[in-house]
């Protein structure tokens, strides 16, 4: 993919991430069970050895990168997140974070990136049922349901969000929804 740039809108940053040197890092994040539950389908916490994999396998199909937030004194490491052809997996692992729209931000500035990649589409794979907040992101951001699958005996659905500007809504990375909706 070519070098792999630093996301932000000012506030979130999106960095490269360094599969050995942020194993340690995003290792925390791993151990929480709303985190493996609601992105990996799993109640089993992850060795540092299992986050560095991660990290790699990402890295070499796509762009990984750690989630950022703008604190006093810089800018202080929450998540994970990758832009990959067939899935968008975006973990915030710290839990005061949940809920105030980070993933939101996050998504978009990923979606930006997708079009400045000349992206046709984007698909976000296998999102569980039970993952409420998941499907909120995804849906609130113009992704539409292609189909149902099930992943380790979970209910999965699997979005798509077209980038093509005459196919449905387009969204800016300030955040604002533009309609673009064709008759």
């Amino acid at each position: 993919m070519g070098e792999q740039p630093v996301l932000t809108d000012g506030t979130v940053r999106l960095r490269p991430v360094d599969p050995v040197n942020d194993a340690e890092l995003a290792w925390p994040w791993y151990q929480d069970l709303v985190v493996l539950w609601g992105s990996e389908n799993t109640r089993e916490p992850f060795g540092g050895d299992r986050v560095q994999r991660m990290s790699e396998a990402l890295s070499a199909r796509g762009e990984a990168f750690i989630v950022e937030v703008r604190e006093s004194g810089g800018f202080r490491a929450v998540g994970d997140a990758s832009l990959l052809p067939d899935a968008l997996p975006i973990v915030i692992g710290d839990a005061s974070w949940r809920g105030r729209g980070l993933g939101r931000r996050v998504l978009l500035l990923l979606i930006a990136r997708a079009r400045a990649l000349g992206w046709p589409e984007l698909m976000a794979h296998c999102i569980y049922d039970d993952n409420v907040p998941s499907r909120r992101l995804f849906e609130g951001c113009g992704f539409r349901p292609v189909d149902r699958g099930v992943d380790g005996g979970c209910p999965c659905t699997r979005y798509r969000l077209s980038l093509r500007p005459d196919d449905g809504p387009a969204f800016s990375t300030a955040g604002r929804e533009q309609s673009t909706m064709g008759g």
